[in-house]
């Protein structure tokens, strides 16, 4: 392989593992916290899905404009840098409104996270199109992951303010790292902003996949990914059994999205492996918060996690397959706002439901739709998948 080449790639890899150790260092404590702070979990989930609300919003024009201007590595300094900024603000103005700006920030951030994703894609040969976006995703985990495990460490004797001191640590350091990234050469000539949007529009194959992805998110946030910590605290378990449980569910999803570039998994196929992730995740939802027992719980979110990051690459690559390169990042950022409908949503829904009617019926409902959509998705890949 190509010395370059190869370099480029790992430069991606460590920006990419930066990022999201950045945005998730402190992810598992974050609704306890929020609700130790005295407000609703109506309001914590406001606050977790405004991190959803900012991508919505932002992820499409920025993979227009990505398209438009052929340079992805301002955006990428962009998030590392808005990452960062987020956890100054939330270390100095731990307070409601502050941290609901801070998320706001996280979000726009993670809304760049297009540009990392279509200049690693073009590290690749266009054939290589999922097993470039798995790896990615992987090292996305892996970052999570590493988080996830420090978090827990460093909360019970240094508490909240130490995991938001080391996400703005962190978006620094890969700030600098980004630095070195380099661009790809533009693929042709620059489209014009309303017939890149009109041609990626009329795709059905991107409708069909950015829809599934948004219910995914939706499923994940509204459990993995905020709530289920919470569930954990109460039965009673420590800041590292916490962080252990969320580093378990990101270890699972690690392994999947690895395991989508290998051959067993091109041998079983995608359409296949969509409706198992699916099904995993609705089991997850059903029996997690009937449990009493942490070491079942942890075995449930391992179970959980395999149907996670596994499932994302998959939908990911099949959304943008038929779209040119030239026009790659706006069908990107078009299934990227449609998904943080999803981010957004989920949270907001779960705190509701929990002031509502408490978790369990909350998650069973999660549960059954993500069932659903296993279901869904086999009838409607018939021809797509």
């Amino acid at each position: 392989m190509n010395k370059t080449l190869l370099g480029k790639r790992a430069l991606m890899c460590a920006a990419s593992f930066l990022f999201w150790f950045s945005q998730y260092i402190y992810n598992p404590f974050l609704s306890p916290y929020l609700l130790g702070l005295g407000i609703s979990a109506t309001f914590a989930g406001t606050i977790i899905g405004a991190y959803g609300f900012t991508q919505l919003v932002a992820r499409f024009p920025l993979g227009i404009s990505a398209d438009c201007l052929q340079k992805h590595r301002v955006f990428i300094l962009l998030g590392m840098l808005f990452s960062g900024l987020a956890s100054v603000i939330r270390f100095f103005f731990p307070q409601p409104v502050p941290m609901l700006l801070a998320n706001l920030l996280s979000g726009i951030a993670s809304s760049m996270w297009i540009s990392f994703t279509i200049l690693f894609s073009r590290y690749y040969p266009p054939e290589e199109l999922s097993k470039s976006i798995g790896l990615l995703t992987a090292m996305n985990n892996a970052g999570t992951l590493a988080a996830y495990l420090l978090g827990g460490v460093l909360y019970e004797p240094f508490g909240m303010k130490s995991l938001f001191l080391g996400s703005a640590l962190s978006g620094g350091l890969g700030l600098v790292i980004a630095l070195f990234v380099k661009d790809e050469p533009p693929q042709g000539d620059r489209p014009q902003p309303r017939a890149l949007v009109r041609s990626t529009l009329r795709d059905k194959r991107l409708w069909l996949f950015s829809i599934a992805a948004l219910l995914y998110h939706m499923i994940l946030f509204a459990t993995a990914n905020s709530f289920t910590s919470n569930i954990v605290k109460e039965l009673g378990a420590s800041g590292v059994e916490i962080s252990a449980c969320s580093a378990l569910f990101m270890a699972a999803s690690m392994i999947a999205a690895w395991f989508v570039g290998t051959k067993p998994a091109q041998a079983l196929g995608e359409r296949p492996m969509m409706c198992v992730c699916f099904c995993l995740l609705g089991l997850y939802a059903l029996v997690l918060p009937r449990l009493d027992s942490l070491p079942l719980i942890m075995v449930v979110q391992f179970l959980g996690g395999l149907g996670g990051s596994s499932l994302i690459s998959l939908l990911m690559s099949n959304a943008v397959r038929n779209i040119p390169g030239v026009a790659r990042s706006t069908g990107m950022g078009f299934f990227q706002s449609v998904y943080a409908l999803g981010i957004m949503l989920g949270p907001v829904w779960m705190g509701a439901m929990a002031d509502r009617t408490g978790f369990v019926a909350g998650y069973a409902i999660v549960g059954a739709l993500s069932l659903a959509c296993a279901a869904g998705l086999y009838l409607l890949t018939r021809k797509e998948a």
